[in-house]
């Protein structure tokens, strides 16, 4: 799948009031990144994963909304970020490994997977990593 096949699927959409949303994707990343991290502290692991995984995720909305798109599918925002932000090669890697990542999420979430102590803390800090770059790129917009 391409970005033209997400745009051509409705995945994505041209928005031009995209930007505005960008405050409030990162608030949201802050917030779950928060949670991942409580429920780290209470050996959750899986929820602990899935609230990282939701701060990655809305840290990658943003740098979408950045470029005039919103979405309609995970995967498409991950094709879209690899084709609208190319040059990039440090977040070409983070958009690797954050695909790997969402993958897991889907296992934990519809598959019943169950996530160790070792892989929730990864999960956590990538995290952490993906929206402090998201945060840097966007104040330098």
């Amino acid at each position: 799948m391409n970005m033209n096949d997400c745009l051509s699927k409705g995945y994505l959409k041209p928005d031009p009031q995209a930007a505005e949303r960008i405050p409030g994707s990162l608030e949201v990343a802050a917030r779950f990144l928060i949670s991942a991290r409580k429920n780290l502290n209470i050996n959750e692991y899986e929820m602990s994963e899935l609230a990282s995984y939701n701060t990655i995720f809305h840290a990658a909305r943003a740098l979408l909304f950045n470029k005039g798109y919103i979405e309609r599918s995970h995967v498409c925002v991950i094709v879209a970020l690899k084709e609208l932000y190319q040059q990039d090669h440090d977040l070409l890697e983070l958009l690797n490994t954050f695909d790997k990542i969402r993958i897991t999420r889907h296992n934990i979430q519809y598959g019943g997977s169950l996530v160790k102590k070792t892989e929730a803390v990864f999960v956590i800090d990538f995290a952490e990593q993906f929206l402090e770059k998201a945060k840097a790129m966007l104040k330098t917009k």
